[in-house]
C-alpha cells in the first residue's frame, strides 16, 4: 500500500470510527428517553423534544420497540 494509499485509508477509518460512535450514542440516548416514556416518567413530546426529533418520528421509534 502506497503512503497515499494508507494515509486515505487512515482518515477513513477514523471518520467511520467517529461517525459509529456518534450513532451509537444517539440509540442510546433515544432508547432512554423510550424507557422514560414507557414508564410515565416523560411525554412522548419532552421525549422527542430532547431527542431532537419531530413526535411522530419519535413516536415511531416508540412504536417499534413496543
Amino acid at each position: 500500500m502506497t503512503d497515499a494509499m494508507k494515509e486515505l485509508y487512515d482518515i477513513f477509518k477514523e471518520e467511520s470510527k467517529d461517525k459509529w460512535i456518534k450513532e451509537g450514542k444517539k440509540e442510546g440516548a433515544i432508547n432512554t428517553l423510550l424507557m422514560l416514556v414507557k414508564d410515565g416518567i416523560i411525554s412522548v413530546e419532552d421525549a422527542a423534544k430532547r431527542a431532537n426529533l419531530s413526535v411522530s418520528t419519535f413516536q415511531k421509534y416508540l412504536n417499534k420497540k413496543m
